[in-house]
Parts: C-alpha cells; structure tokens; sequence
C-alpha cells in the first residue's frame, strides 16, 4: 500500500496545521491531493474563492497566512470519518492593519487516501450582535 493509498488520520491533519504554523508552503501542499480543491472563506463567491489544483492551493494558502504576521492554529480539534472529516480551530495573527485578531473556525474535508481532496472553510467574524 502507497502511502497515498492509506487512510486518513487525525494526527496526519495535526500535521498539516503544524505546516501551517510555520508557514511552509511546500509542506502544506504536499497534504493535498494533485487535483484538490481549497475554497478559502474570504472571496468574491458563495464560495468564497475557490483554489483548484494543489499549485492554485500552494499559491492560496501562500497568499493566505502572508497576509498575516505571526499566523497561528490552536485549539486545533479533529474528526475523521472515514473519507470526510473536520477540524475545528482557532486562528490568530496580525493584519497589514497592525490590529491583532482571533477568530474561531472550522475546516469541512474530504479525503483521497491520506491527502486531503477538498478544504472548504468557514470562520467566525465578530461584529455587533445581531437584534440587540
């Protein structure tokens, strides 16, 4: 069995946050299969904006965590289930503002073996409450 051919892990999504952590584009594209998908929670659709193919993905999780000075994962949860999963999360950085921020999100995927297939992403903006 290839390693691509064996499933999926939570410490192998643990892995690709670590990846994350340290801003290693390389290492964050090699989690992802050749075809994959990653559709960021920032963008012009209902997708947000969608990165197809794992150099588009290189090139959206680059443009991503550049964005931010000390980009940071914790709180990092994962669930596996069989060839979909989640992960929830805490991300944390500093814009081009120079206003730090954390917000809470959630990764949806979809595995390929042991390389994530899809990363559709959502995240929590805080505003004023809504109603009040």
């Amino acid at each position: 069995m290839t390693t691509a051919e064996r499933p999926i892990t939570e410490s192998r999504i643990r892995e690709f946050f670590d990846a994350c952590n340290a801003g290693d584009v390389d290492a964050i594209a090699s989690f992802f299969t050749h075809d994959a998908v990653y559709y960021g929670s920032l963008g012009p659709d209902d997708d947000g904006t969608a990165y197809r193919g794992v150099d588009e993905v290189r090139a959206g999780m680059a443009a991503f965590l550049g964005n931010y000075r000390d980009a940071h994962y914790s709180d990092v949860s994962v669930h596996v289930l069989g060839d979909r999963g989640f992960a929830t999360w805490t991300f944390s950085g500093v814009p081009p503002s120079g206003e730090p921020f954390r917000y809470r999100g959630v990764d949806i995927l979809e595995f390929a073996g042991n390389l994530i297939k899809k990363k559709d992403a959502f995240r929590k903006e805080r505003t004023e409450p809504t109603g009040r």
